[in-house]
């Protein structure tokens, strides 16, 4: 893609790192012709030898670090507007923390705290979707704040154990914690429970009901709450290889796109019921016995993989600029275009492919130049960069030989 229209008077701010900080970038870039600045503590070589934008490094992201930070590019924007976006659930906390006291000239899209809480609690998000007709795996709550005994599960192993709230879990997760955790017997159960109060953990765990089927049963859907409370971005797509390292489980890593209407529609309807504005990614797993599609998480953000509309061929940052700065009003737009999405070695990918009739579609769109690779960016061929990308695919196939050797009937 090639930017559309130049535009002086935006300065796009990601806050982040990785990958997915330069996929926001890269959409920035091909949206408006801009550098975008990128703030975090450190950056993967992929962001520092790049050519597409420019980097500020702080010493900690903690709330008075970044508004010193914001502060700082504020005041040399000068008359310009700072659009300023991050893309994990710590951060967009963090901004919520901060929000009113950004400068007057940093613009910054996120959902209202109340909307936040309402889908970063996975407890009141199942509520959420079982009102409106969205199906969630049966779950239990369990509270590890203090020191009473916790119940035996009633749900039939094998089960999923994972924080209810991904934020406050960030200092968990740090110290040697996964992020989802697969559990045979209850002797497992109550391990992870005890070893979680020692950590100082004192939050909510759920355990659920788990739903089978490898990777490829996995979905993902963005949408784009508007200013106006209706959808003006909508994508979807199938799920063909995730992450297995016990830190980035279930970040997918190749997708199909795919078109979810009705579902689309039901979204749109529960993010309205609680007022949401801006971005939200969900996860949904499709119950391979007899097709229904359960909803396991919200992301009030874009997500990592935010790229993949881009694929599918709408450019979420543009639609953003087009609402929060312009002010336009502006009819949804559809991610449908056909487009395979990946992070990984296209051989990696394949290896863990095990339907036939998919694999005919990948490899459709593979003889037929149908790619997309956030980090295989034309406008960005600086040998260092290339060969920070090189590094970091082969080291995703070293990854997945380590974690995740074969393809599960559990994607466990």
């Amino acid at each position: 893609m090639t930017a559309s229209t130049h535009r002086l008077d935006i300065v796009p701010v990601v806050i982040g790192g990785d990958i997915g900080a330069y996929a926001l970038a890269r959409e920035f870039n091909e949206a408006i012709g801009a550098k975008p600045i990128l703030i975090n503590t450190g950056f993967i070589g992929a962001i520092s030898h790049s050519k597409i934008l420019t980097t500020h490094t702080v010493k900690t992201l903690d709330d008075t670090c970044l508004l010193e930070a914001l502060t700082q590019l504020s005041i040399s924007a000068a008359e310009k507007t700072l659009l300023l976006v991050a893309n994990t659930d710590q951060l967009i906390e963090l901004l919520e923390r901060i929000h009113n006291q950004l400068p007057s000239n940093v613009v910054c899209p996120i959902p209202s705290w109340e909307a936040f809480n309402a889908v970063c609690d996975k407890a009141i998000f199942a509520q959420l979707c079982e009102a409106h007709g969205l199906a969630v795996p049966a779950t239990e709550v369990v509270h590890l704040a203090g020191t009473s005994s916790i119940a035996p599960t009633a749900l039939s192993f094998p089960v999923i154990a994972k924080p209810a709230e991904s934020a406050s879990y960030y200092t968990t997760l740090i110290k040697g914690f996964k992020k989802v955790y697969y559990i045979n017997k209850q002797s497992e159960l109550d391990t992870l429970w005890t070893d979680l109060r020692k950590s100082g953990f004192d939050g909510d765990f759920l355990v659920q009901h788990l739903i089978g089927g490898d990777d490829t049963y996995m979905d993902s859907i963005t949408i784009y709450m508007g200013t106006d409370g209706k959808a003006q971005l909508l994508g979807a797509a199938q799920v063909l290889l995730e992450d297995h390292a016990p830190a980035m489980l279930g970040n997918p890593v190749a997708m199909v796109i795919r078109e979810k209407p009705e579902l689309w529609t039901k979204i749109e309807h529960m993010l309205q019921s609680i007022n949401y504005r801006g971005f939200a990614n969900f996860d949904i797993k499709r119950d391979p016995v007899d097709g229904t599609e359960y909803f396991l998480d919200c992301n009030p953000r874009i997500g990592r993989n935010s790229y993949y509309t881009c694929a599918g061929g709408v450019n979420p940052m543009q639609i953003l600029i087009s609402d929060v700065i312009d002010g336009m009003a502006q009819s949804v737009q559809i991610a449908n275009q056909p487009a395979l999405y990946t992070l990984v070695p296209l051989s990696l990918m394949r290896k863990y492919i095990r339907d036939p009739q998919l694999m005919d579609e990948v490899n459709r769109l593979i003889s037929t130049n149908k790619v997309v690779n956030p980090q295989h960016n034309p406008a960005d061929k600086g040998a260092k960069r290339l060969l920070d990308v090189f590094l970091t695919e082969s080291n995703q196939i070293r990854k997945f030989a380590k974690y995740y050797p074969e393809a599960t009937d559990t994607s466990f």
